[in-house]
């Protein structure tokens, strides 16, 4: 909307990066390329962002293919991906 109604409301539902990191979920990226992994968020807590959005995070990783933007999901720990993961790293 033109009032910014809709943006405030996706605000809101978007899981924080302490609630992603919550005694049963686990924080995975997902890249376009198909490339999944895991994301140890220890880093980003200790800069003080436990309280961002998890997807204003998505701009700090980066795929060993090149891409500088890779979607980060919240998963259960019964969710996580089976097959190869890797290949997706924090850059600052």
């Amino acid at each position: 909307m033109a009032d910014g109604t809709t943006h405030i409301a996706t605000a809101f539902n978007t899981p924080r990066l302490a609630q992603a990191t919550q005694a049963r979920s686990s924080l995975w990226a997902r890249c376009r390329c198909g490339r999944t992994a895991a994301v140890d968020p220890s880093p980003w807590i200790c800069q003080g962002l436990a309280r961002q959005p998890v997807e204003t995070l998505e701009s700090r990783l980066r795929c060993v293919c090149g891409a500088r933007r890779v979607r980060l999901e919240v998963r259960g720990l019964a969710e996580a991906p089976r097959g190869i993961t890797g290949g997706i790293y924090i850059f600052r």
